[in-house]
């Protein structure tokens, strides 16, 4: 009798477990040279009526990283509660394997691995135009799709939006009306062959742009060598006041690249982001300076000649 309450007890657990668990479904959405790319799809039990789509990059330096890492967990688990599809994908690893990090091979390497990343996203992008707006457990809002980036994630995010607003890439399959809602970056640089990050084709998706002010490996402002350079969250939100755009760059006091993972600790910032600027069409332009004695600086030195040690 008692075994039998025992394991009474365990199939309740379980099927309690069962009821709130996360519901993900994969799907293979390009080959790329040699690599296939999947992405996750996590399906909230109750969907907003925005029908809101978001998009994860995972970040690692195009080195590293996984779309189900830890990166994500918090993410999916928060917005699908909020009521939204939350998507986490694949993409290709540009910098995995370099051994060469002198300034000009680098600069060779990352700019091939930024744009291969842009291109992944891009692709997954028009996977889920064609394959996933209507489903039976689920629909997306295809004016409602935000994507979000940490690190070589937002990167990835800023320079897609780059290259779909400026006509290259890959950016030609996607629809001509299509828009991303928004961008969400956190520590994220455009890589740029023209100068300071000009939109000629149409306006940018309004952007939270978050950078810690002493990091050195993704560049908070900008370096650049005649028109070719890396631009920073500074960089580019400056570019976005001069035009106009609706934007929220915060800017971390004495912090590195460790802003690239706080987004975890943000999501009322977040939430606001996306109520009053993405979805309330608001193009408001915040410039916000934000200090916190508690939070102790990390990676303030890290730079990318240090990422050798991890491309293996």
């Amino acid at each position: 009798m008692k075994k039998t309450r025992i394991i009474a007890s365990i199939l309740l657990i379980s099927s309690v477990f069962n009821l709130f668990a996360q519901e993900k479904e994969t799907y293979l959405y390009a080959e790329k040279d040699t690599s296939k790319l999947y992405l996750d799809v996590y399906v909230p039990q109750v969907q907003n009526e925005r029908q809101a789509c978001l998009v994860f990059v995972f970040g690692g330096g195009f080195i590293g990283g996984e779309r189900d890492d830890k990166q994500v967990q918090q993410i999916k688990k928060y917005y699908t509660d909020k009521g939204y599809v939350v998507i986490a994908i694949d993409y290709r690893l540009g910098m995995r394997g370099q051994k060469n990090f002198s300034a000009l091979a680098s600069l060779k390497h990352f700019q091939k691995a930024i744009d291969m990343a842009a291109e992944d996203l891009i692709s997954s992008l028009d996977y889920t135009l064609k394959n996933l707006l209507h489903t039976k457990k689920y629909t997306i809002n295809p004016k409602h799709i935000i994507v979000m980036g940490s690190s070589a994630g937002a990167i990835t995010a800023l320079q897609a939006d780059y290259a779909m607003c400026n006509g290259y890439l890959n950016s030609n399959i996607l629809p001509d009306t299509f828009r991303l809602a928004g961008v969400l970056s956190y520590a994220g640089a455009i890589f740029s062959t023209h100068g300071t990050p000009k939109y000629k084709n149409h306006e940018p998706a309004p952007t939270l742009f978050c950078h810690g002010d002493q990091d050195k490996l993704v560049i908070y402002n900008k370096t650049q060598f005649c028109n070719i350079g890396l631009f920073g969250s500074k960089s580019i939100a400056k570019q976005f006041h001069k035009k106009g755009y609706g934007y929220h760059f915060r800017s971390y006091t004495g912090l590195g690249h460790q802003v690239a993972m706080i987004y975890n600790e943000e999501f009322a910032i977040i939430d606001q982001f996306l109520d009053d600027v993405v979805f309330g069409n608001s193009k408001i332009q915040i410039d916000e300076t934000y200090y916190n004695p508690d939070i102790k600086p990390l990676w303030v030195n890290f730079r990318v000649r240090d990422m050798k040690q991890f491309a293996k």
